[in-house]
């Protein structure tokens, strides 16, 4: 009898723990977070205290027992780098890196892992049996196995699964039929995923989330804020009604004036994470039920639409009435005051005479001098299209300060200026950007199911939508951009 070949699952190779990568987009993890080092990943680990407290379990357990692999460790080569990233285990991985390395640990646990790690022998976890699938798409089919509704195994959290499911349809293009293949879901799911990802997102918007106290903003950052309430909520027909919300098949459309839509979702989530609010219970999927007409008639109303304003989908706010072009080019403080142009949507520039760059570029100062009198409320199509041909040419600028060029050009195989803006963003992440505020940026360009997106970026140039192009819109796309610039080109206040 001819011996059974094994499937790829059921072989086991040994690999070094400190050359496994950790997996940057782990559907546990905050999405928006730019992860580099260990330490990274586990302060996003532990942001909550019992995820902290099962992780140092975790390592207690290692350390007096030893590591046992009952359950694999799977990962994955990529082709390019060759490194080996994990798919699977990246909990156990960091605990078996913070042993060798408790150095690396956060303070907060540095004092326990340092204790711990006596325990062990650290050449006894150098190296780790792990199942090395033969690609990414491997790797993912087995994790849908472990975690999707039907496994018996450890599942994700329900905002875990619905992300996973995001990043396979973004993979694919935004196909629903791909997505399908891929994951085994049904399209109904996926639907789903799509609407309660992309309402989850606009909770953590600094609109929504100034209702909130510093304690309870950190729970909506964390992720950690309770998906099933949050559709209990939203799934409610009368709910949807009144606040002009739309589920169609791409997802969730929403036709509220944003400015009310807001802040009755502040109030909402006030009432979902203070046990101490005004109606004197949490809101929760028991309440919801029970209390629905008080719930709902405590909220604000969130009138609809102005007429002639799009949409506010995630990000989108109708222009105020009160901005008018009056001083718009003026580039003169008021009654000899500093402008306030930083954080406020509803300012007239970009930025002002007050925030400087340093650059070699003429075309580079040009700009920006050019940008600091702009009145984006007159010219909102120009100043999108200047943000994105601004952000490439400060990208360049870095690029070629630190003599890049040639490395980018061997890494992607192609000459230079057939580098896209996201394959240079890719390469620069981490690797040549050091600053976590300027990464967490990058990271938010290159994904495409974020607004503030490269693809939406490119649309302003090569697209023929003229969406996403209200005043208040660009004014946070430039917020938002303005930690990767102070890297790029050091753009500062003075």
């Amino acid at each position: 009898m001819s011996q059974e070949v094994k499937k790829w699952w059921e072989n086991r190779v040994l690999r070094s723990v400190d050359n496994l990568k950790l997996w940057h987009e782990n559907p546990r993890l905050d999405p928006s977070s730019r992860l580099v080092t260990v330490r990274d990943y586990v302060e996003e680990l532990i942001n909550d205290p019992i995820d902290e407290q099962n992780f140092l379990n975790l390592i207690k357990s290692i350390a007096t027992r030893g590591f046992m692999s009952f359950d694999p460790i799977v990962v994955w080569q990529d082709t390019e780098t060759k490194l080996f990233t994990v798919a699977e285990g990246n909990r156990r991985v960091m605990a078996l890196k913070l042993l060798r390395a408790p150095e690396k640990a956060p303070l907060s646990i540095r004092k326990t892992v340092v204790g711990l790690s006596r325990l062990i022998d650290r050449d006894d976890i150098e190296k780790i049996k792990v199942v090395l699938a033969p690609s990414y798409e491997d790797a993912r089919w087995y994790i849908l196995q472990r975690h999707s509704v039907a496994s018996t195994q450890s599942r994700w959290q329900r905002l875990q699964q619905q992300r996973f499911i995001i990043s396979v349809y973004d993979s694919v293009g935004q196909n629903i039929d791909e997505t399908i293949e891929i994951t085994g879901f049904k399209r109904a799911a996926i639907v789903e995923a799509l609407r309660y990802v992309k309402l989850r997102d606009i909770a953590a918007r600094p609109e929504v989330t100034v209702y909130l106290s510093s304690e309870e903003r950190e729970q909506v950052y964390s992720h950690k804020i309770n998906m099933t309430v949050l559709e209990r909520w939203f799934g409610n027909s009368q709910v949807r009604e009144a606040w002009h919300i739309k589920f169609d098949e791409d997802g969730v459309t929403i036709n509220a004036d944003s400015a009310s839509f807001y802040a009755a979702y502040g109030k909402l989530l006030k009432l979902m994470l203070d046990k101490n609010n005004e109606l004197g219970y949490q809101v929760n999927t028991r309440t919801i039920d029970s209390h629905f007409d008080e719930i709902f008639k405590y909220l604000p109303t969130v009138n609809s639409v102005m007429d002639g304003q799009p949409a506010p989908s995630a990000d989108d706010i109708p222009v105020p009435p009160t901005a008018t072009p009056s001083n718009a080019d003026s580039g003169k403080p008021k009654n000899n005051s500093r402008p306030t142009l930083k954080g406020n949507p509803s300012r007239r520039q970009f930025t002002d005479k007050y925030h400087e760059i340093s650059s070699s570029s003429y075309k580079v100062n040009a700009l920006f001098r050019e940008l600091q009198k702009l009145p984006v409320y007159n010219y909102p199509n120009v100043a999108a299209a200047s943000i994105r041909i601004f952000l490439e040419l400060a990208v360049d600028e870095f690029i070629a300060g630190n003599d890049l060029k040639g490395d980018m050009a061997r890494r992607e195989q192609k000459a230079y200026n057939e580098i896209t803006l996201s394959q240079k963003l890719k390469i620069l992440r981490g690797e040549f950007i050091v600053d976590r505020e300027a990464n967490k940026v990058i990271d938010q360009l290159l994904h495409n199911s974020n607004d503030h997106s490269v693809n939406t970026l490119n649309e302003y140039i090569h697209g023929s939508k003229v969406h996403k192009v209200e005043p208040q819109f660009l004014n946070r796309f430039w917020d938002m951009l303005s930690p990767l610039l102070a890297t790029l080109i050091s753009l500062k206040e003075v």
